[in-house]
C-alpha cells in the first residue's frame, strides 16, 4: 500500500481558559510513529509568534488527532503554523521512506551480489573434484 501524506480535516475549539483555547485538529489518518516524531520536531521558526515561544508545541497523538491550548487573539497563526508543521512531517516522512526504500534496495542488491559470489565459490569448489 503506497504511502499517502497526511492531511487536516477538521479543527475544532473544544475549550477555554481565560483568553486561551483549546484546540483538536482532527487527521484524515492516525500518524505512525515516524510522521509524529517529523511532526514534534518541526523546524519552523515560533520566534515570530508573540506568545508560541513561551508555549508548549502542539501535541500529536497517535489516535489522529493534534491538540493545542492557544492565546485566542493568536487562532488564526496556531491553524497556520499547524498546517505547516503537517506539511513539513508529510514532506519529511516522504524523505525518510525514499532512504529507507533506497536503502533496501540497496541491501537486496549488495545480498545477490554476495549469493552470487558464493554460488561463484561453490562452482570453483565443485570443478576441484
Amino acid at each position: 500500500m503506497p504511502w499517502e501524506p497526511i492531511s487536516i480535516i477538521s479543527k475544532d475549539a473544544i475549550d477555554v481558559e481565560g483568553d486561551q483555547v483549546a484546540v483538536v485538529w482532527t487527521l484524515s489518518r492516525h500518524p505512525d510513529s515516524d510522521w509524529a516524531r517529523e511532526f514534534r520536531s518541526s523546524s519552523l521558526d515560533r520566534r515570530a509568534f508573540e506568545e508560541f515561544p513561551r508555549m508548549p508545541s502542539p501535541d500529536v497523538r497517535t489516535g489522529g488527532t493534534i491538540h493545542w491550548t492557544v492565546p485566542a487573539g493568536e487562532l488564526r497563526v496556531a491553524v497556520e503554523y499547524v498546517k505547516a508543521c503537517v506539511d513539513g512531517a508529510n514532506i519529511s516522512c516522504r524523505q525518510l521512506l525514499a532512504r529507507r526504500e533506497e536503502d533496501r534496495r540497496r541491501r537486496a542488491a549488495e545480498e545477490e551480489a554476495k549469493a552470487d559470489r558464493l554460488r561463484q565459490a561453490q562452482q570453483a569448489l565443485n570443478a576441484l573434484d
